[in-house]
């Protein structure tokens, strides 16, 4: 196969190896957040409100509050049992249960060797995904130990973006998407498009640019684009196929679909 031929079956079997999703609209409701967190596989959904982290189920809406330590970064919920909130001003780290009752409190300030911390998002039981600033480098955070258990090769960026699930941690750093085991690995280096943010779910990335949303799969080689209506989006969430999309008064969920 001469070079010119090589590279047009190269770029055919890249195209049909990402394959174009569409968005189908199943249903809305209004929703008053500031910022809207995700949804659990039980359809409770989460948001922050004046500071205060919520929960509303079918039954009853549940909260948790914090001021003494400032503004909530995030929040990482794929685990319902252990959520993750995450207080980067004052780099501390809350450990919820299910009714949002603290479980543990992790103050990076006080631990040995002490870290400064840009992003922290569950892992494994009783474990953090962390990005030390000081080092400039991805770490697994054993929250029972207070310790680090695990240390990741330090990078030349710092990470803007930092998405887990219990097995693999993905940073953004500088347009480059990084992909991380538990076991120290750097599994993948490649570069990406400008994501202003990401999400995960079992392997699957979607991504929101200034041009729309971007899909991969486990399979994909890189990101495809999502075609959709013209959609403001001040937050949105992945769980199974279904998109949930907040554009600052109401959250509707899309069916996420191939073409």
């Amino acid at each position: 196969m001469n070079k010119v031929n090589y590279i047009l079956f190269f770029l055919i079997c890249s195209f049909c190896n990402a394959q174009t999703h569409t968005l189908e609209k199943k249903d809305a409701q209004a929703l008053n957040a500031d910022f809207f967190v995700g949804a659990d596989s039980f359809d409770n959904i989460y948001y922050i409100k004046d500071r205060t982290l919520f929960k509303k189920g079918s039954v009853s809406t549940l909260q948790y509050t914090a001021l003494s330590l400032g503004s909530i970064s995030a929040v990482d919920i794929i685990n319902p049992l252990k959520i993750t909130v995450f207080y980067a001003k004052t780099n501390v780290a809350v450990i919820l249960d299910n009714t949002l009752a603290e479980i543990t409190r992790i103050d990076f300030n006080g631990i040995d060797n002490f870290r400064n911390v840009s992003h922290a998002t569950t892992a494994t039981d009783r474990r953090l995904w962390i990005f030390n600033t000081d080092l400039q480098q991805l770490e697994l955070f054993d929250y029972n130990l207070l310790k680090v258990v695990t240390f990741f090769q330090s990078i030349e960026k710092l990470a803007d973006l930092q998405l887990s699930n219990f097995n693999l941690c993905y940073v953004l750093a500088e347009n480059e998407l990084l992909t991380y085991n538990i076991y120290g690995a750097l599994l993948e280096r490649k570069a990406s498009k400008p994501f202003t943010a990401i999400k995960e779910y079992n392997d699957h990335l979607i991504g929101l640019t200034d041009e729309g949303f971007y899909y991969k799969t486990p399979t994909d080689d890189g990101f495809s684009s999502i075609i959709s209506p013209e959609i403001d989006v001040k937050g949105f969430y992945l769980i199974d196929e279904i998109l949930y999309i907040y554009n600052g008064q109401e959250l509707s969920t899309y069916q996420l679909k191939p073409i």
